[in-house]
């Protein structure tokens, strides 16, 4: 089956990761109707409810703080029943032996009442309102899925509540409170010790990975990997970096993703903002250590008037959540590809440890950008990367070797520089103004990249537009040659697969309007992702260095801060022209 298990870390990673599990169920067929192109077992595992029917739920592991699953319930109608049976009996076994004989008082919370879109889930009719910014307050108000009850797990009480930071109206600190209540007075800023600290405690405890991911893990029959989604700048940054280290630990050669995801900081004080700088750049340095593959995401800056309407909430976890889910869902489609035979361009998808040896060229650059275009069919998106190009004065040779020996590998999949672009742009607090101090722009170098294109039916994804001669080359074959592949590492130069897939990204009820040219009528649209490992991961990490250990030297302790920024020089010197260079500040040139 190449299972994959997937385990999301805060509350920012529990909104994306709803919009990702509504996609996979949204995929279910039944009936007469075609098989869908996507494995429902990877990322599905079947099991017995409690009225003995089977049952089919994610395999994942959801950790959030109290109050954060609102009206979610960890027991639900496929167990409850069964739940029910054992506390009666509990109580009933529990009786004769107390030692208790007087009044007993019952303090309950007052229930958080589920939304109205899951209550006409629950009752089986439309909703009868649209979903909103102001009526999503949870990230389970949108959930269409139900999860096994050891799925969920509730962690310690809610510590990152701020004045700036709403929790309960789905506000990602952009905005006040929907309700107009007043905000609670803002506590200092938990860092990345503190969540450091709450893992090692619960572990202790409990042994987190063998109580909350084995029983998952041991079911799995063919294991393929896990995908990690977690908050990597603020407290839940350093619980993912000790928890990473213990998958490591358990589970030496398993493939392990991480999505590290990054809250908007630019409105933040800059005292505030330089503190989640430093609690990102620690987590990168242990899950570069520790993880296969670190992609670091970040909305980007606003307004992108050609892709996203007006009505796009930056301040909305709801909405952010939903573009960052597009791109993830999309960019990790080939690892759930059913394998429908050798050679059948456009349907057949790789696993997640292909996907990892096609991005990192060397064993060291485990850091990858990741780039989206939507609405656009493969043609458009090409037209728009070669326009881009020209613009930015680059030739194709600027690229590296793009084209030759292989079906798969071509210029125009080289740097594509789509119009979305999630890598985080705010490291540079302290060196902005670089280009206009008379730097010239380094020129794009790419290492390994994977590109996933989905199209709608009628788009006509073929792989041929008529415009393109290696078209007819990029679709002849549905893998890259490995041996072709080592070839082209030794000789330094890039590589590039690229997936045709004639799924669109489903557009549901409980997915926001975000994207242009898209209405309640729009069932799925076309994505193209290009997830990379290039030059430009070298710039931001060096600036992230900068920021942290000489912008801001009181951000870190004087030991700690030395290794750090040795440990991100290092990281970014796998990223230069040769894969190795002397230089510390990124500069090199060709």
């Amino acid at each position: 089956m190449h299972e994959i298990i997937t385990l999301q870390l805060g509350r920012q990673s529990n909104y994306v990761a709803a919009h990702f599990w509504n996609a996979q169920e949204s995929y279910f067929t039944y009936g007469q109707e075609d098989p869908s192109p996507v494995d429902h077992d990877i990322h599905w595992r079947a099991g017995i409810g409690a009225d003995g029917s089977e049952t089919y739920l994610p395999r994942t592991v959801v950790y959030d703080r109290k109050g954060g699953f609102g009206s979610l319930r960890k027991v639900n109608a496929l167990y409850e029943a069964r739940e029910e049976a054992h506390n009666a009996q509990s109580s009933a076994m529990d009786l004769p032996s107390s030692l208790w004989h007087g009044r007993t008082v019952v303090q309950r919370e007052t229930p958080i009442l589920p939304s109205a879109y899951t209550q006409s889930l629950d009752t089986g009719l439309p909703p009868t309102e649209p979903l909103t910014p102001a009526t999503v307050r949870y990230w389970s108000d949108y959930s269409r899925v139900y999860y096994h009850p050891r799925s969920l797990i509730e962690v310690g009480d809610e510590p990152e509540v701020s004045a700036t930071q709403g929790t309960a109206n789905g506000t990602n600190g952009a905005s006040s409170s929907a309700s107009g209540a007043a905000a609670p007075a803002a506590p200092r800023e938990y860092t990345w010790g503190d969540g450091e600290t709450l893992f090692n405690e619960l572990d202790r405890e409990h042994d987190l990975l063998d109580r909350d991911m084995r029983p998952f893990i041991e079911e799995a029959d063919q294991m393929q990997g896990f995908q990690v989604i977690a908050n990597v700048d603020d407290s839940w940054g350093g619980f993912a970096s000790r928890y990473l280290e213990r998958m490591r630990d358990e589970y030496g050669k398993v493939d392990i993703w991480l999505w590290a995801l990054q809250q908007p900081a630019g409105r933040l004080p800059r005292e505030k903002r330089i503190t989640r700088l430093a609690n990102k750049a620690r987590t990168l340095v242990e899950a570069y250590s520790q993880a296969s593959l670190v992609i670091p995401l970040a909305v980007p800056p606003m307004p992108l008037k050609s892709v996203l309407p007006s009505t796009f909430d930056p301040s909305s976890y709801w909405h952010t959540a939903a573009l960052l889910a597009t791109a993830i869902e999309t960019a990790t489609l080939p690892s759930r590809l059913r394998k429908l035979g050798s050679g059948a361009a456009g349907q057949s998808g790789d696993s997640l440890a292909y996907l990892t040896d096609l991005l990192n060229a060397t064993g060291k650059q485990t850091v990858a950008n990741l780039q989206m275009s939507v609405v656009q069919p493969w043609k458009q998106v090409k037209k728009d990367a070669r326009e881009r190009r020209e613009a930015a004065g680059y030739d194709e040779d600027d690229y590296g070797d793009g084209g030759g020996g292989g079906g798969n590998i071509t210029k125009m999949d080289g740097d594509l520089q789509l119009p979305i672009d999630f890598a985080p742009r705010d490291e540079s607090v302290v060196m902005a103004g670089r280009a206009g101090r008379g730097l010239r722009p380094k020129k794009p170098r790419m290492f390994g990249q994977s590109v996933v294109t989905r199209a709608t039916p009628g788009d006509n994804e073929d792989g041929t537009d008529g415009d393109d001669e290696d078209d007819g080359q990029t679709e002849s074959g549905a893998a890259l040659d490995r041996r072709e592949m080592m070839h082209r590492r030794f000789a330094l130069k890039p590589v590039s697969q690229r997936y045709n897939v004639d799924l669109g990204f489903p557009l549901l009820d409980s997915f926001p309007y975000i994207y242009q040219q898209t209405s309640d009528s729009t069932t799925s649209i076309p994505v193209t992702t290009a997830l990379a490992t290039d030059r430009a991961v070298a710039d931001r990490i060096q600036a992230l260095r900068t920021t942290v250990t000489v912008g801001a030297p009181w951000a870190i302790g004087l030991e700690d801060r030395e290794a750090l920024g040795n440990d991100l020089a290092g990281m970014a010197d796998a990223y230069h022209d040769g894969w190795s260079s002397g230089s510390d500040d990124g500069d090199d040139e060709d």
